[in-house]
């Protein structure tokens, strides 16, 4: 018997900042995820960063650093997002699979539901009208991560004031000189010349709604034409793509992106931020 997967699996959220996995409290559901970097430095955890520990920024970087290739990439300073075997991508093409009613091995349109239309145009490469089993798993491959990981590009960093000071050329990855120069890019947020960074300076920053499409087109627009397709978008976006399309020339440009963001209701941008006020939440889409 054949189990079939959550289709959500291949519908990955646009920030990884909206949730993370679980109890109350950072990293749980209703509250801002960890912050696996500032873990990282503030070696007391009083919330911080003392004159002490941003000297010793470089060794509690590296401390992250899983594979020893003395740099960083998002799958090492970003939180995991849910289960890390979640977005597995053999699995993801054998559950899949389980709509191949012949059993044949082959998948064509007329067998997979009509809201898995975009799935099956990234996956069917050669535009032949059927996708194998080799060709789902490629398609998942390309999407997933390491263990199910989303590799994030450099929009993410630019939310933590941290991660923007260390990723000095905003590429989404800290080299190893960013890493040896961490010190002093971090007392470059020390805005009041204290010697310290204080909760206030390291303070998560809102996303806003230019951000949040930015992060899209970074995730969806898989040709980088500027404009994401109906084929490209999530499969979850198919419901509202006509309306977000607002001039209905068959593609989401960034504009349309980001007024659609900046319409959404406030109950969908996720926890506020670790720290900030009652009632400011991140601008984080639920796609």
């Amino acid at each position: 018997m054949r189990r079939v997967l959550p289709l959500s699996l291949f519908a990955f959220p646009l920030a990884v900042l909206a949730q993370g996995p679980g109890g109350p409290g950072p990293g749980g559901p209703g509250g801002p995820p960890p912050r696996i970097v500032l873990q990282a430095l503030d070696t007391d955890h009083d919330g911080q960063l003392s004159l002490a520990e941003i000297a010793a920024a470089s060794a509690g970087l590296l401390s992250l650093d899983v594979n020893h290739d003395d740099q960083l990439t998002s799958l090492e300073y970003l939180p995991n997002q849910a289960d890390p075997k979640a977005n597995n991508a053999d699995e993801m093409g054998q559950g899949l699979m389980a709509f191949d009613k012949s059993g044949d091995g082959v998948l064509t349109k007329g067998e997979v539901p009509e809201r898995m239309a975009g799935i099956f145009a990234r996956a069917d490469k050669n535009g032949d009208g059927k996708i194998t089993a080799d060709e789902l798993k490629s398609t998942a491959a390309k999407t997933a991560g390491p263990n199910g990981r989303v590799e994030r590009g450099a929009n993410i960093t630019r939310m933590d004031p941290i991660l923007s000071a260390l990723d000095a050329d905003h590429d989404g990855e800290i080299s190893a000189a960013e890493i040896a120069a961490a010190p002093a890019a971090l007392k470059a947020l020390d805005k009041d010349g204290d010697g310290t960074l204080s909760a206030a300076e390291i303070r998560m920053r809102q996303q806003t709604p230019a951000d949040r499409a930015a992060h899209f087109f970074e995730e969806w627009d898989t040709n980088k034409d500027g404009k994401v397709t109906i084929e490209e978008a999530p499969e979850r976006m198919g419901p509202q793509f006509s309306q977000i399309d607002t001039n209905h020339d068959g593609g989401i440009d960034l504009q349309e992106a980001t007024t659609y963001f900046a319409n959404m209701p406030q109950q969908q941008r996720g926890p506020r931020p670790e720290g900030a006020p009652e009632g400011q939440r991140p601008d984080t889409p639920r796609n």
